[in-house]
């Protein structure tokens, strides 16, 4: 199944870009270091950008195709969100002089993440209705679900005060979308598979 290699793949850059950014507000103790660090960043930020957009794409789908209100809602708030925490981030990148580029298809990584949202998209797309709203309740729950456990191991290892401070409050956040995710599925499934 491609949800949950595609939930942990997301999961992982989600935070690596976040807390790559707070970490490269710290000073280096060399320009190699920073220069590296830059890199990382630039390529995180590249990575979720794309993985922002994907997502957005998807929630837009689920306003058309999903059955429930309930999922309608959850994918229009989704889209704000993200929308919002993409300016954001392209706001960080502009100030730390980040260009955002696409995902390079020519690596391994890329390609897989790029295959992954591909067939995602694809899969999403040939479901109408009902199977709609499970497909998508399900991704959505999954990635979540990923998300909080990385944030939870970053923040039990980040040192600095501001980063554990953003890590905390990302996982806030992720926790509320994940309980209303649950809470939505629940009311999708029913007592059905």
């Amino acid at each position: 199944m491609l949800r949950k290699p595609l939930a942990a793949i997301l999961g992982s850059l989600f935070v690596t870009a976040v807390t790559g950014a707070a970490f490269a507000a710290t000073p280096a103790s060399g320009g190699a270091d920073t220069a590296e660090k830059s890199a990382k960043l630039g390529d995180a930020l590249t990575v979720l950008h794309a993985v922002g957009q994907w997502s957005i794409d998807l929630s837009k789908m689920a306003d058309t195709k999903a059955k429930s209100d309930l999922v309608k809602g959850y994918a229009r708030e989704v889209t704000t969100q993200n929308t919002d925490k993409d300016a954001k981030l392209m706001a960080v990148a502009q100030k730390h002089g980040i260009e955002v580029a696409a995902v390079d298809p020519q690596t391994e990584e890329g390609k897989s993440l790029l295959d992954r949202m591909e067939a995602e998209k694809t899969m999403l797309s040939s479901l109408e209705g009902d199977a709609f709203d499970k497909e998508y309740m399900t991704l959505v729950t999954n990635t979540q679900q990923s998300v909080i456990h990385f944030l939870e191991a970053q923040k039990a290892t980040a040192k600095d005060p501001d980063v554990k401070r953003l890590i905390g409050d990302m996982t806030t956040t992720v926790q509320k979308r994940l309980k209303t995710a649950q809470e939505i599925m629940a009311k999708v499934y029913g007592n059905t598979i």
